[in-house]
Formats: C-alpha cells, sequence, structure tokens
C-alpha cells in the first residue's frame, strides 16, 4: 500500500476517472457514485475530497457538509468551496452562568478519522467556531492526537468586569467569522468526466475472447495482492485486444502498480483491465468490439507481458473462470 493510503477517502488527482478511483479500491463505481452523491456522467474535481466508505462506517453522516477543494488550472492554486452559512443558522446570543462554563471541556484531543466537521457536531459548535479558535484553515487537516480548543480565547471574549459576581449570568455573543464564504465558481476548475457511448451496455457479457496469445506466467489467487489478475506472455509490442465489446472508462498511467493501463466496462457488472502496456491505442469513451487492438504489450520484471483482470462490481475475478478454454 502506498504511504499516503487512506481507506476511507480519496483525494482527486488530474487524470482520474470515477472507474480508475473505484478500480483502486476495489469498489464498485456505482458504490463510490451513492457514497459521495454523484450521479451521470460521473464528474469529479481535482482535489475533491470522496468517501470511499458509507457515511455509517466512517463516523459521518450523508448530511454532514465538507468542502471541495479544487485545483485552478492556470495557477495551481487551492480553491476551497464552502457553502455560505444561511442567517438562520447563525447562532444567537445565550444566556449561560459562568458556573457552566468552568464544567464546559475547555480542549478536545483528535482520534483517528475524526473531522473538524464531526468534532463539531459531536461538541455542539460549528466547524467555523472551531476553525477560527484553532487558526485552521481550508482544508481543515487534522492529525490523530492533536489538541483542540472548544472555546475561544480569553482574549476573544474581552476582559471581564472584577466587580461582576460569580454567580451572575454572563451574555456571550458569537464571534463573527474572520473569513467571509468562498463563492463556488464553476468556471474555476474543469470536470473529469468520462464520456460514455450512447449505446446502452449489456446486462451480461455473452462471450469473452482472450486478449493476447501466450503462455500464463501468473495465476488468479483470491486475497492476495499481487495476484489479482493473470499475466499472459508474449512478444514485447504484440498486439493487446478487447477481451469483450465495451466502452473505456480509463486510458492512462495514474494507477500505482499498473503501468499503462486500459480500463473497459462491458456492462453493468464486468470490467476489465489490461496492465503494462508499452503504448495504448485508445481513450477514455472510445466504444470498442471483441477482438479490436487496444493497446501494445509492455513488460512485466523485464520481460514481455501482459497483466489482465475481470472485475464483478468492483471485485478480482479469476479470469479463466470466464475466458474461453484454449
Amino acid at each position: 500500500m502506498p504511504k499516503d493510503w487512506d481507506p476511507l477517502s480519496y483525494t482527486v488527482k488530474k487524470g482520474d476517472t470515477l472507474y480508475s478511483i473505484a478500480w483502486r479500491y476495489e469498489k464498485d463505481y456505482r458504490q463510490v457514485a451513492r457514497f459521495n452523491n454523484i450521479s451521470p456522467p460521473y464528474a469529479i474535481f481535482p482535489g475533491q475530497r470522496l468517501h470511499m466508505q458509507a457515511a455509517d462506517k466512517n463516523g459521518t453522516t450523508t448530511d454532514e457538509v465538507r468542502p471541495q477543494v479544487l485545483t485552478e488550472p492556470d495557477t495551481g492554486q487551492a480553491i476551497v468551496i464552502e457553502e455560505p452559512v444561511p442567517a438562520a443558522d447563525v447562532v444567537p446570543p445565550v444566556i449561560v452562568s459562568t458556573k457552566d462554563v468552568t464544567k464546559k471541556a475547555s480542549h478536545t484531543t483528535v482520534q483517528k478519522n475524526d473531522t473538524l466537521y464531526s468534532i463539531a457536531r459531536r461538541e455542539g459548535y460549528s466547524h467555523h467556531q472551531l476553525a477560527r479558535w484553532n487558526h485552521l484553515r481550508s482544508p481543515y487537516i487534522l492529525k490523530p492526537g492533536q489538541s483542540l480548543r472548544l472555546s475561544p480565547t480569553t482574549r476573544s471574549l474581552g476582559t471581564p468586569s472584577t466587580t461582576q459576581a460569580s454567580t451572575q449570568p454572563v451574555s456571550i455573543a458569537p464571534v463573527k467569522p474572520l473569513t467571509r464564504p468562498l463563492i463556488n465558481n464553476p468556471i474555476k476548475s474543469k470536470p473529469l468526466v468520462t464520456p460514455l457511448s450512447k449505446k446502452p451496455l449489456p446486462v451480461k457479457v455473452d462471450r469473452w475472447h482472450w486478449p493476447v496469445t501466450g503462455k500464463i506466467v501468473k495465476t488468479y489467487k483470491a486475497n492476495e495482492p499481487s495476484r489479482k489478475g493473470i499475466g499472459i506472455s508474449g512478444k514485447s509490442g504484440q498486439s493487446v485486444k478487447a477481451a469483450a465489446g465495451g466502452t473505456v472508462v480509463y486510458s492512462g498511467n495514474g494507477l500505482i502498480n499498473y503501468g499503462n493501463l486500459v480500463i473497459i466496462k462491458h456492462s453493468h457488472s464486468f470490467l476489465s483491465a489490461y496492465a503494462y502496456n508499452q503504448s495504448l491505442l485508445v481513450k477514455e469513451g472510445d466504444s470498442v468490439k471483441r477482438g479490436q487492438s487496444i493497446a501494445k504489450m509492455g513488460q512485466v520484471n523485464s520481460r514481455p507481458q501482459l497483466h489482465f483482470e475481470i472485475r464483478r462490481n468492483g471485485k478480482p475475478v479469476n479470469p479463466l473462470h470466464y475466458l474461453p478454454k484454449s
């Protein structure tokens, strides 16, 4: 696993598609879309943070508001997009006694998988308040073990009167945010969309085709990360063909340990992948037919070889159960 691997969330990078991200996490692309309320054509943005688990599995809720972090194409500057807080949601002044204030915890410790939003919800504050009291700036990155203030500093509240009785209630007015909400400008960043064929996908794959002719040098083994597919030997530069008809949903080299990769969507349930290619002959959105050349074979460990996978509903399956018997 990469050092920065996060099983709960993923930050979109240039060149990603929803399909390639789902592939990376061994999830069905429809699951990832559902976790993040993304609808077809599944537009995502560089810098966008995606949930990779259902809301009830990572301690968040579906109505929790999170900012999007996009990237300015010209300058590369991060752009944080937050929903402006409606006037009705502004916390009104409250009357509390100084006795109650002393009972309220002044700090909290960040736990694993905590976010500023989940902590704010748990402690009864807005994330803007916690960010202001702790001098945090978007995208509000926290680390386990970090201590956060749960109240403004004495200076921000003003100096209390020495003649005021300790039992007298004091009025604590909300502190005006130091930063204004950022406005979503859709021109700032272009969405990453995989154009799909207008032709409806079949419910199932009628027939599979061997992607290359050669000897199987690596077999599939369930639950072993390095054997999610099969390895087929051949000659450098030989034609790699689509194992079934479908639409190219990824063509690039952004997935670690896959080299130049093509992913084809064949039906609502099945996708196939062709890795470690010397060169790619198709682009995202292309419709391909079974047996059509899509790439040129590259090398694995200095030997000409194709790494081939089939996934059903996001999970790796044994390609030999689907490919015709030789």
